[in-house]
């Protein structure tokens, strides 16, 4: 089982790593492209070693694969914790943002993409960890078995949330393509004219009725609906185009 977990962590970086070279080579040899989507070369090239460090460590199983695991699942966790404000920025930003777009299937079929981030960063990050990190607290349930035994129901927890996550999101599905068709109906004018406003109002989507607030913002506007069965649903960017006087 060691091999067969060391072998996906290994593809996994792999799949990262040519995701950020695509990156760095764009941004060497395409005109406009590092400005266009923002990439700092520091960041770049540091999302590289990394990737390469993983690689290098799961196949070789050195000691450091312990560590590295845990680091995944901090840095899985921070994501998590985000993924509602800072989620779509680092997914646009983020030099693996190929792997991102390999499971952006579109408006109307997110589960791809849910699936990668609850399942494919959540649920692996967490059940790797506490494999690869067994070591660490398998001694600790024999000398102190309620904290062992916490350190485990805290893993398993956080696949429960997860895996319940997941589900949410699938069922508010309707409610987030209705946030969506709010936010893309939103005109510079209607932005400017209420910036630094909250809005709430109501409105018919077939036989439903959503509640809508509106945050106007600049540069992130942030629309929140509702249905009559209480599921809530975000859809939110930047529209730094509406920032500032309209254009004379």
């Amino acid at each position: 089982m060691r091999g067969a977990l060391r072998a996906i962590n290994v593809a996994c970086a792999l799949v990262a790593l040519a995701s950020a070279l695509a990156v760095l080579a764009s941004g060497l040899l395409e005109p406009g492209y590092r400005e266009a989507h923002g990439d700092a070369p520091a960041l770049v090239l540091a999302y590289i070693g990394w990737q390469v460090l993983v690689a290098w460590a799961f196949a070789r199983d050195l000691a450091l694969v312990p560590w590295l695991a845990l680091a995944k699942l901090l840095a899985a966790w921070v994501f998590l914790a985000t993924f509602a404000v800072a989620g779509p920025y680092w997914m646009a930003w983020t030099p693996g943002r190929y792997v991102y777009q390999l499971f952006d299937w579109g408006v109307g079929a997110e589960v791809g993409l849910f699936a990668m981030v609850w399942i494919g960063r959540g649920v692996w990050n967490t059940l790797n960890a506490l494999y690869f990190t067994a070591p660490w607290w398998g001694p600790l349930r024999r000398r102190h078995p309620l904290v062992g035994r916490l350190v485990t129901a805290v893993a398993i927890g956080l696949v429960v949330f997860c895996l319940w996550t997941f589900r949410e999101l699938l069922r508010v599905g309707h409610v987030r393509d209705v946030a969506r068709a709010v936010f893309d109906q939103l005109d510079c004018a209607t932005i400017r004219a209420h910036l630094g406003e909250t809005t709430t109002d109501v409105r018919q989507g077939g036989a439903r009725r959503y509640t809508v607030r509106i945050v106007y913002g600049c540069p992130q506007v942030r629309v929140i609906v509702a249905d009559e069965d209480g599921r809530v649903a975000t859809w939110a960017g930047a529209r730094e185009e509406c920032c500032g006087a309209p254009p004379t």
